[in-house]
C-alpha cells in the first residue's frame, strides 16, 4: 500500500489539509459515493507522522467493505477514485486561494450570459481587488490580461469602443507577461545547457535582447531581473551585470513569492560558482554573501527543507574564506532541516572537512569513516577528503593507491555526470603530478599549467600546494 499513488500523495498532505480533504469528500457536491470516504478514513491511520500504523490491503479492506469477500479490482477502483478525489481536492484548494482567478471566471461566465447590468460592476471590482496585491510576478500580468479581455469581450457585446485605450492594455499586459515567460525559459534553457545536452532553439531572443537593450522596464522588476541573469549568461565577462544583479535581486526579492526568488537566487549562485570554477577565486566571498542572504530570507530552503547539495556548498563556500566559527555554527543549526535520511551523514561528513581546514588530520580519517557512501556526492567528495589528508600527513604509498582506485571509480561508475568526471579526473592528474616529482623546473611548469587550468575541482588548493613545493625546493 505504501507504494500505490494514493498513499504517497496522501503522505504528503499536512495535518490541515487532511482534515480539509475529509470536508470535501463529505460535501456531496464534491463527491456522491460513500466507498471513496470509507477508504480515505481507512488510510489516515497508516498517515500519522508519529507511529503510524502498518495496514495491508486486506486490512483497509475489511474497514471500507466490513461484510463483502475481498475484492482486489474493486479495491484498487476505490483507491483510484480516491486518489482523483485527492487530485481534484488540490485544484479546488489552489482555485479558493485565488481571488483574482475566481473573478476572472465569474466575468467570463457574465459575459457567456450576456448579463450586461452586472458586468461594469465586476470589472472595475476584479481590478481594484488585483492591483492591491503586492506580488508582481508573471501570473499578475497574465491575470491583468485576463481582466482587460473581459472587458473588451463586454465592449464587444455592447458595440461601445469608443477607442482602442482598452485593447493597448489587453497588448500591454500580454507583452509582459510573455517578456517575463520568455526571459525566464530562456534563462533556464542556457543553464541547463551548461549541465545537460539539451538541445533547444531560443527562437526570437535576438529580438527581445534588442527590444530591452531599447526599452526600459525599470518599473517591472521581474523582467530586469531575468534580462540581467540572461545578460551574465550571455556576456560572462561583463561583471557588471551581475553586480547589478545583486543590487536588484536585494532590493526587489521580497515582491515575489518564494519559489520564483528561489530561482532568481539560483542563477545568481551559478554564475558564482562558474566564476570560481575559471579561476576567479575572489567570487567565494561574492558566493558566501548570497549563501548567508538567502538564509536569512529562508529563500534556500524548500518547505523548511534544506538539501544535502546546499549544505555542503555553503560549507566549501564559507571553510575556503576561512569562516570556521560560523561555519561550525551553522553545521549544528541547521543539521535538523536536511532530509532525516541524511543528517548524520551530511553532519559528519562536513565536521570532517571543518577539522581538515584545522589540519586536524586524524580527526579527519576518523570521521570520514563513519560516512556512508550511497551519494554519489558524498562519495566523490570523500575520495578527494582522503586524497588531501594523505598528502598533507605524506602518506605518499597510501595517496598512490587511493588515486590509482578514485580513477578508475570515475571511469567505471555511470552515474557520474560527464562535467563533474572531468573536475575530478584532472584533479587526479595533477595531485599524481604533485607527488611524482621534486624537480623545481617540473613543478614550475605545474605551476604554470595550473595558473591557466579550468574545470579542475579543488583548483584552489593544488596552487597551494605547488607553492609549498615550491618553497621548500628553492634550489
Amino acid at each position: 500500500m505504501k507504494n500505490s499513488k494514493v498513499f504517497k500523495l496522501l503522505k504528503t498532505f499536512s495535518h490541515q489539509e487532511r482534515q480539509r480533504f475529509a470536508d470535501f469528500l463529505k460535501s456531496i457536491y464534491f463527491n456522491y459515493n460513500d466507498d471513496i470516504i470509507r477508504c480515505f478514513a481507512a488510510i489516515l491511520p497508516s498517515l500519522q507522522k508519529t507511529k503510524p500504523i502498518e495496514q495491508t490491503e486486506l486490512d483497509l479492506w475489511k474497514k471500507i467493505f466490513p461484510s463483502k469477500k475481498y475484492d482486489k479490482a474493486k479495491f484498487h477502483r476505490v483507491c483510484s477514485d480516491l486518489l482523483k478525489e485527492a487530485e481534484r481536492f488540490l485544484a479546488y484548494h489552489k482555485f479558493s486561494q485565488n481571488k483574482t482567478l475566481q473573478n476572472v471566471y465569474v466575468l467570463q461566465s457574465m459575459n457567456e450570459k450576456r448579463a450586461m447590468a452586472q458586468l461594469p460592476h465586476l470589472l472595475k471590482q476584479s481590478k481594484t481587488e488585483h492591483l492591491k496585491q503586492t506580488l508582481h510576478d508573471s501570473e499578475f500580468y497574465y491575470q491583468q490580461y485576463l481582466i482587460e479581455a473581459e472587458q473588451n469581450n463586454y465592449q464587444e457585446k455592447l458595440n461601445s469602443r469608443k477607442d482602442d485605450k482598452n485593447l493597448k492594455s489587453v497588448m500591454n499586459y500580454l507583452d509582459k507577461y510573455y517578456l517575463i515567460m520568455k526571459l525566464q525559459c530562456c534563462c533556464a534553457i542556457l543553464h541547463y545547457k551548461n549541465i545537460t545536452n539539451i538541445d533547444a532553439d531560443l527562437v526570437l531572443m535576438d529580438e527581445i535582447l534588442l527590444h530591452l537593450k531599447n526599452t526600459s522596464y525599470k518599473e517591472i522588476p521581474v523582467i530586469n531581473i531575468f534580462y540581467h541573469i540572461l545578460l551574465t549568461q550571455l556576456e560572462k565577462e561583463n561583471e557588471q551585470h551581475f553586480q547589478q544583479l545583486k543590487k536588484l535581486l536585494l532590493e526587489n526579492s521580497k515582491s515575489f513569492e518564494k519559489p520564483l526568488a528561489r530561482e532568481m537566487y539560483a542563477h545568481a549562485i551559478q554564475y558564482c560558482i562558474k566564476k570560481i570554477n575559471s579561476g576567479s577565486l575572489n567570487y567565494y566571498r561574492e558566493l558566501f554573501h548570497i549563501y548567508k542572504e538567502t538564509l536569512a530570507k529562508k529563500l534556500i530552503q524548500v518547505n523548511n527543507e534544506l538539501s544535502p547539495y546546499e549544505y555542503k556548498n555553503i560549507i566549501t563556500t564559507g571553510l575556503r574564506l576561512g569562516e570556521f566559527n560560523w561555519i561550525e555554527k551553522f553545521i549544528v543549526e541547521y543539521k535538523n532541516q536536511l532530509p532525516i535520511e541524511h543528517q548524520e551523514n551530511a553532519f559528519t561528513f562536513s565536521m570532517a572537512r571543518v577539522y581538515f581546514f584545522k589540519k586536524e588530520y586524524d580527526k579527519v580519517l576518523e570521521l570520514l569513516q563513519q560516512v556512508e557512501y550511497d551519494d554519489v556526492f558524498y562519495l566523490l567528495d570523500a575520495k578527494v577528503a582522503l586524497i588531501k589528508t594523505f598528502y598533507e600527513l605524506e602518506e605518499i604509498d597510501s595517496l598512490v593507491a587511493l588515486l590509482d582506485s578514485f580513477k578508475m571509480l570515475l571511469r567505471r561508475k555511470k552515474d557520474i555526470a560527464e562535467n563533474l568526471r572531468i573536475h575530478y579526473n584532472n584533479f587526479v592528474v595533477y595531485v599524481k603530478k604533485l607527488v611524482s616529482t621534486s624537480d623545481r623546473k617540473k613543478i614550475i611548469q605545474l605551476k604554470a599549467e595550473l595558473a591557466t587550468s579550468i574545470n579542475v575541482t579543488e583548483l584552489s588548493w593544488l596552487r597551494d600546494k605547488v607553492e609549498e613545493s615550491l618553497n621548500n625546493n628553492k634550489r
